[in-house]
């Protein structure tokens, strides 16, 4: 078996795991049926097509496993939000915390109307 053969195969079932543990049953099945329909589209590919091929689906994987990561961060509450590649954010750094909410400071200048809908939130969030 060709070394590219085995390249492919393996980056496939890679795709797949990454598939089934962070998309959501419909995007899975969807994303599978994509998948198996590309990479049987390139089975008679040349190697240098190929190439280029695996590249890009790599990029892929990479894209899914990072998105489906962080959003298992952020699920899990162990994390404030996903990074953001633009503005106060920008060297993507992860705000960290240790539960669920997060304590606002008391120097901080509410208004009157903030001040109720911040009651209204609490509330809500007690019932």
């Amino acid at each position: 078996m060709s070394s590219t053969r085995i390249k492919g195969i393996s980056l496939y079932k890679n795709i797949l795991r990454a598939h089934a543990r962070y998309l959501p049953h419909e995007m899975k099945q969807l994303g599978d049926a994509y998948v198996k329909a590309e990479f049987r589209l390139h089975t008679k590919a040349k190697p240098e097509q190929l190439e280029g091929f695996f590249a890009e689906w790599n990029k892929y994987l990479i894209h899914v496993e990072r998105i489906g990561r962080e959003k298992q961060l952020v699920d899990a509450a162990l994390i404030d939000t996903a990074p953001q590649p633009h503005g106060d954010n920008a060297n993507n750094t992860i705000n960290r915390k240790k539960g669920f909410g997060k304590d606002v400071s008391t120097d901080v200048p509410f208004n009157d109307e903030q001040k109720e809908q911040l009651q209204k939130l609490k509330e809500e969030a007690i019932n």
